[in-house]
C-alpha cells in the first residue's frame, strides 16, 4: 500500500448500496446495484455523494418525492 491511495467508504444516495472509492479527487462512479451515476466530491477529508443520472424509474420517482418532502419541511 505504498501508493498513498486513500479509500473512501460511502453509500449510494439512491439505493443505499455500499461503494468503495480509491481516489483523492472528485469523480463520477456508477453504482453496481442500481446503476445510477453518482458524483463524489472530496474536500478537506470529507466526502459527499450526489446522484447525477438515476436509471431506475421507480427509484427516480422515490428520490423526487423525498426531495419534495425535504424542501417542504423548511416552510
Amino acid at each position: 500500500m505504498g501508493s498513498g491511495a486513500i479509500k473512501w467508504h460511502v453509500h449510494c444516495s439512491v439505493c443505499g448500496a455500499f461503494i468503495e472509492k480509491s481516489a483523492q479527487s472528485d469523480s463520477e462512479v456508477e453504482c453496481k446495484k442500481c446503476r445510477s451515476t453518482l458524483e463524489i466530491f472530496v474536500k478537506d477529508d470529507m466526502v459527499s455523494v450526489r446522484p447525477i443520472h438515476i436509471r431506475d424509474e421507480q427509484l427516480k420517482s422515490r428520490m423526487r418525492t423525498y426531495s419534495r418532502k425535504m424542501m417542504n419541511q423548511g416552510s
